[in-house]
């Protein structure tokens, strides 16, 4: 799964990651996390945070909120881009989300959250998951006890980001926690946290017994992950790939992120206006330039860009030079 992303997850980055599916394969490409305060006003479906390519079928919103009446209004507005799903963010560890009772705050009150899932799923007959990390603090067991509730309230399947809101991406993901929630609970759990190469997929499926694994800032450096990953199970290369194989080296991963920045900027002219475009392939690189050797000074070059043509030229003289990626770094 392609996770929601503040700032990231919008639909110039979705093609980018759907280029690199398996052909004929199906996935859950969630939205960037959209607020139920802002949604009931909006044109949903024309706005930089709800654009949909044709073909979307498989999109998931990503709601953060807790009020009824907004959720409502809100669902009704994403009527407009008949979503696969409905997602409620419980793992946003950021304050200003927090002062608002939303995100992990939610965590923090198991009965109050219980009346949000409860309120959502009487609202909406697609399926509903919550995303959520370990919560406020570090207690297994509440953790158990909050997932359950989750799953008696209503939730198809959760998502489990195993760090307590405090340690927003610092330190590890605690993968056990992931295992003790999929043992607990008979609908699907997903993990999250720490993926950032594709053999992580398979070793958290293996330690904790996930139903399925969600790929987040590491997409950013290499979207090509979810080929590697399709690879590995024996499906079939992406359309328009056919007869190539996932890139494997660093050297091959270097080649192909330059390959994948220059499509990223043609959805970026395709689907945001001049003013929209280089916020976003900014923060794009904020990311993916930490696997990328030397990627910090292209990063630092681009957020001097006045426009997306002038970064454009930039990153192609910057790659006239072999560059390579490493398989980890570290994620603050």
């Amino acid at each position: 799964m392609f996770a929601p992303m503040a700032g990231l997850s919008h639909v110039a980055f979705r093609q980018v990651v759907r280029s690199y599916l398996p052909a004929g394969a199906s996935a859950l490409l969630f939205t960037e996390m959209l607020s139920t305060r802002l949604l009931p006003g909006e044109e949903v479906g024309q706005t930089p945070q709800t654009q949909m390519a044709p073909g979307e079928d498989d999109l998931v919103p990503q709601l953060l909120g807790n009020d009824e009446g907004l959720i409502e209004r809100s669902l009704e507005k994403l009527q407009a881009i008949r979503p696969a799903g409905i997602d409620i963010n419980m793992g946003c560890p950021v304050s200003k989300v927090l002062k608002h009772n939303w995100g992990v705050a939610l965590m923090g009150d198991i009965r109050y959250a219980e009346q949000v899932v409860r309120q959502t799923r009487k609202l909406t007959r697609l399926p509903l998951s919550v995303k959520m990390r370990t919560g406020m603090t570090d207690d297994p067991e509440y953790l158990v006890d909050f997932a359950r509730m989750l799953e008696e309230a209503g939730a198809d399947w959760v998502t489990l980001h195993p760090r307590i809101q405090a340690n927003h991406r610092r330190g590890s993901a605690n993968w056990n926690y992931i295992g003790r929630v999929r043992d607990a609970l008979r609908i699907p759990v997903v993990g999250n946290g720490d993926i950032q190469e594709m053999s992580d997929i398979f070793k958290m499926h293996a330690i904790t017994g996930c139903d399925g694994v969600m790929v987040a800032r590491a997409s950013t450096a290499r979207p090509w992950i979810f080929w590697q990953a399709a690879e590995e199970l024996g499906l079939p290369a992406p359309a328009g790939r056919e007869g190539e194989r996932a890139p494997q080296t660093p050297e091959e991963e270097g080649r192909e992120y330059h390959r994948a920045l220059n499509l990223f900027c043609s959805e970026l002219e395709k689907w945001f206006s001049p003013a929209e475009q280089m916020p976003r392939l900014r923060l794009f690189l904020a990311w993916g330039h930490k696997w990328l050797f030397f990627g910090h000074y292209l990063s630092t070059r681009i957020n001097r860009c006045p426009d997306l043509s002038s970064a454009r030229n930039f990153i192609d003289g910057f790659f006239r030079e072999p560059k390579t990626l490493q398989p980890r770094t570290l994620l603050q």
